[in-house]
């Protein structure tokens, strides 16, 4: 009876999407470093080998620009060429599982002309030393970018790590397929304070 009750008073104070949020774990953004996001990808067994983030403020601010939601994901073909893995512009990142699922015909979509993968890499640096980062080496059927914050909570097993899941049966299959895991929190490394980072209104 206490946990109705309880349930009543969140649900009228804090409304339905908060109530949502809260349950996801979605918290406030605070400074994260390299030993704390590797932790947390280790925790639920993510290779840390590549962590990737923004290389400051200004870098993670043009994101924010792009209105690509958190978390979310893009594909690029073999020519390094977007492929929007959406049915329509109203689709939310639900539909990325749907595409993992089918990604060996992904070469075979028309790619959105233009929108090239260097673009979307601008400001992306190593989040150990935030050492510049680009794409060099073999060409690969798929390049997947996902955009994740730690501050996300349950949001990233849910989709984020559910997409690397799915990503690895694809390589089962055959597809040669390049996942690039990019961090959106506030870094420490950036030399910001905690009170610089802004209150987030869920």
């Amino acid at each position: 009876m206490r946990q109705i009750a309880l349930a009543i008073f969140l649900f009228s104070t804090l409304g339905c999407k908060q109530l949502i949020l809260l349950k996801e774990g979605v918290k406030q953004p605070v400074l994260e470093d390299h030993n704390s996001l590797k932790k947390f990808l280790a925790k639920n067994q993510i290779d840390t080998t590549e962590i990737l983030c923004f290389q400051d403020t200004v870098a993670l601010h043009q994101f924010y620009k792009t209105k690509i939601g958190l978390p979310d994901s893009r594909f690029f073909n073999r020519q390094r060429a977007l492929v929007d893995y959406r049915e329509s512009p109203k689709d939310c990142n639900g539909k990325v599982s749907v595409f993992l699922e089918k990604i060996d015909s992904m070469n075979l979509r028309p790619p959105i002309p233009g929108e090239l993968l260097h673009t979307y890499l601008q400001g992306v640096v190593y989040e150990k030393d935030l050492s510049p980062f680009a794409v060099t080496g073999e060409l690969y059927d798929t390049y997947l970018v996902i955009y994740w914050a730690k501050y996300l909570g349950k949001l990233n097993k849910r989709k984020v790590f559910e997409w690397m899941t799915l990503a690895n049966d694809a390589r089962k299959r055959g597809v040669k397929i390049r996942v690039l895991l990019i961090n959106a929190d506030y870094q420490r490394q950036w030399k910001i304070k905690k009170e610089d980072i802004p209150y987030f209104k869920y």
